[in-house]
């Protein structure tokens, strides 16, 4: 590691390390205490204090290698939960140096280094009075796990005899659901077990003796954790927390190769002597989730391996370059004069690609995943469509995939088509500072393949997408149509989108964090967003789309109230279906995913994209404040205005500016298409008239100055516009088309 050893003040910025780049905060202890996320290609997950406490695993939260916390524990978490490291001279009288423990004392300077691909951290430690550096990297390997390397660097002009305990506490045996151990920390200790099962390479499985139940039955455990380490050759090894406090104490602790009972820990011991200049390096690998198989094979691979740490080595830097290439497909790999600009270019496609994934292949459909996917959506048209389906080779490209399936003319199946998304390494948000929004990393499927799949809240994954899509063009139709499809008759849309279709909020009323409500923030936003990128790219493609019956209606088991009901209580407008939700649920059991939209007539009910454009547009006029904004009266609020408190009172002008945008988009659209005529339910088309009628009818009024009963009248008339177009709190009759 080429880190400055000298213990003068190093300047913030960039610089190599080890062939890769760092941004570099000298005196980091002087700021404020901060969170940081840790990537990687795989499934891990890391989000560490810039005091060194962390939590990490792989997956989720419940496959946690150190006890998921929110980030103001993390913060307190140094010394406790997970790196712990002591020095002190050799000889009775030294005292103790424990860096990254509480304020560092006079003389010790704590530097941090984030690697600009975002998958590694360094933590260093200088101390000027012992002429000594400390420090350890942060990094994971897909095939390993997580590894950290500490080096001990020996400033001074004379040798050094230096005496060192150093390792990981509170490490988490498989088995242990965070709600459990966060509040009954004391009770899931006395299920752990903590063992080296082979003191020559030193290699400790933790594991509870039993899952943690309160019933008389047998319940066995039988996936673990796993610690092993590399260097420090004479170390003694051992997986009692206390020997941290026995090197404290001066004292010296036995070896323990077997601990029950208490908090799993794997603790390395050593005296080290180091010349004039020289450094002492040794690593620490731990991973989670490992079967009897997966362990007995890596007890394999440790006995035969001639260097261990040289393949570990080697699979973190694959893991780099994977994730580089990665970002290289979504155009995250800029080079320019601002090197500041260039690494934060890097980290927006990062987080972007984390949130909304990055497509599999940019021309290529796997035959295998797109059969998958239509069964999975809608049995009736795989079954349908099986002897097609059987002729496709494995690979397809896009555009004959597309071009066999609008000549079979089944609309359904062209739908579904249009909402194929081959997207990966997506995963749901979350993390320490906000923990009831948790988080599922999946990137391998059970065949050890790329994991094809995508899961966001509404107004963030089309926020992620249409960025992607400026690296992915050809996709803009297919987001766009996932946009529409998942919008309701009534012009709103669900809170999630998955590749298996949609997701609603339940009603729970024990729980202080459930909430319903109808979703309609950044809507207009983000479809004027996708509707102008689309046009911009495929501007004859659109005008195909506009007049074609391809789009559906999710069919969200919500019931706006009758427009009464809202004035008179407007934070209470939402009424949860528990009827609707149940049918919805019976048909997805029946026939897949497709059973949360509108059906009529045993099949998914269709219309036309001018239909599903107008709908939302429609929506937000019947909630149109004169002199005001968009009515925001469904209980949940446009989070890019101020009104975030002010839901059921508040008026978002956020949405009402871009309304008349979007409006004057969807005009020039309409204007310069290919349509003699197209189709729009009845009822849509009656809502529509409505609302034209009752503005057209005010122009007078909303040139000029209105009087405060004029606004409310004009409100009372779009509001109720909309009532009836929706039959107040019954279902939405499902349309009937006109011309």
């Amino acid at each position: 590691m080429t880190t400055q050893t000298s213990h003068s003040v190093i300047s913030e910025g960039f610089l190599d390390i080890d062939g890769e780049g760092f941004y570099a905060i000298p005196h980091a202890d002087r700021l404020g205490p901060f969170l940081m996320s840790v990537v990687s290609d795989a499934d891990h997950w890391m989000f560490v204090s810039s005091g060194g406490g962390l939590t990490a695993g792989r997956r989720h939260p419940a496959i946690a290698l150190f006890p998921y916390e929110t980030d103001d524990r993390l913060h307190a978490a140094s010394g406790a939960s997970g790196p712990v490291t002591l020095i002190r001279s050799a000889g009775a009288d030294a005292a103790t140096w424990e860096p990254f423990r509480g304020s560092p004392p006079p003389g010790v300077q704590r530097n941090l280094y984030k690697s600009v691909v975002g998958n590694q951290v360094i933590f260093e430690e200088i101390h000027g009075g012992l002429e000594l550096v400390f420090r350890y990297r942060w990094s994971s390997s897909d095939q390993f796990g997580f590894v950290r390397t500490a080096t001990l660097v020996n400033l001074g002009e004379q040798p050094a005899a230096i005496e060192l305990a150093d390792g990981l506490l509170n490490l988490l045996p498989f088995g242990l659901d965070p709600l459990l151990y966060q509040r009954m920390s004391n009770l899931t200790n006395a299920y752990k077990r903590s063992e080296i099962i082979d003191t020559d390479i030193r290699l400790a499985v933790l594991s509870l003796e039993s899952n943690v139940i309160d019933r008389p039955e047998p319940a066995e455990s039988l996936i673990a954790s796993v610690a092993w380490s590399v260097g420090l050759d004479e170390a003694s090894i051992s997986v009692d927390s206390r020997a941290i406090e026995a090197f404290r104490a001066g004292e010296e602790l036995p070896p323990s190769s077997l601990v029950a009972g208490r908090a799993g820990a794997y603790v390395l011991t050593s005296r080290i002597e180091m010349d004039a200049g020289e450094a002492t390096s040794w690593t620490i690998v731990a991973d989670v989730h490992q079967s009897q198989a997966q362990v007995a094979e890596l007890l394999g691979f440790l006995r035969t391996s001639v260097n261990p740490l040289g393949d570990v080595v080697k699979s973190v830097r694959h893991g780099s370059e994977s994730l580089v290439a990665m970002m290289a497909q979504a155009d995250g790999l800029q080079r320019s004069g601002d090197r500041v600009a260039t690494a934060h270019h890097f980290a927006n496609v990062l987080y972007n690609v984390m949130r909304g994934g990055v497509f599999l292949t940019a021309n290529l459909v796997h035959r295998t995943d797109f059969v998958a996917f239509l069964a999975y959506r809608n049995r009736a048209v795989a079954h349908q469509h099986r002897g097609w389906l059987d002729t496709l080779p494995d690979e397809v490209d896009r555009v004959d995939l597309s071009r066999q399936v609008h000549a079979l003319e089944d609309p359904h199946l062209i739908r579904l088509l249009l909402e194929y998304l081959p997207l990966t390494f997506s995963r749901r948000h979350g993390d320490p500072s906000r923990p009831w929004n948790t988080f599922s990393i999946r990137v391998r499927d059970a065949d050890g393949g790329p994991f094809v799949y995508y899961e966001g809240n509404w107004r963030d994954i089309f926020r992620n997408w249409e960025a992607l899509c400026m690296s992915f063009p050809a996709y803009l139709p297919n987001v766009l149509s996932v946009f529409l499809n998942a919008s309701t008759a009534d012009g709103f849309n669900p809170y999630r989108i998955t590749r298996n279709g949609i997701d609603w909020e339940v009603p729970q009323p024990e729980n202080p964090w459930s909430n319903i409500g109808y979703w309609g923030d950044h809507q207009i936003v983000y479809l004027l967003r996708l509707l102008e990128a689309t046009q911009g790219f495929w501007p004859e493609m659109l005008n195909d789309m506009l007049g074609c019956a391809w789009f559906s209606y999710a069919d969200v088991p919500y019931r706006i109230a009758s427009y009464e009901e809202i004035v008179r209580s407007p934070k209470a407008t939402i009424l949860y279906d528990a009827a609707a939700a149940e049918r919805s649920a019976g048909r997805v059991e029946d026939l897949g995913q497709d059973g949360k939209l509108m059906w009529a007539d045993g099949e998914v009910h269709l219309v036309t994209m001018v239909e599903k454009l107008l709908v939302p547009a429609l929506g937000k006029l019947s909630n149109f404040i004169p002199g005001g904004g968009i009515w925001m009266n469904t209980q949940r609020p446009e989070w890019n205005d101020g009104n975030n408190a002010l839901v059921g009172h508040g008026l978002s002008m956020v949405t009402l500016y871009h309304l008349r945008r979007y409006l004057l988009h969807l005009s020039s659209v309409l204007g310069s298409a290919s349509l003699a005529e197209v189709d729009i339910s009845i009822e849509v088309a009656d809502w529509m008239m409505a609302v034209a009628g009752i503005l057209e009818a005010s122009t007078e009024h909303l040139g000029g100055e209105l009087s405060a009963e004029r606004r409310k009248t004009i409100a009372d008339e779009l509001g109720q516009a909309f009532s009836t177009y929706g039959h107040g709190s019954t279902p939405l009759a499902c349309p009937a088309l006109c011309t």
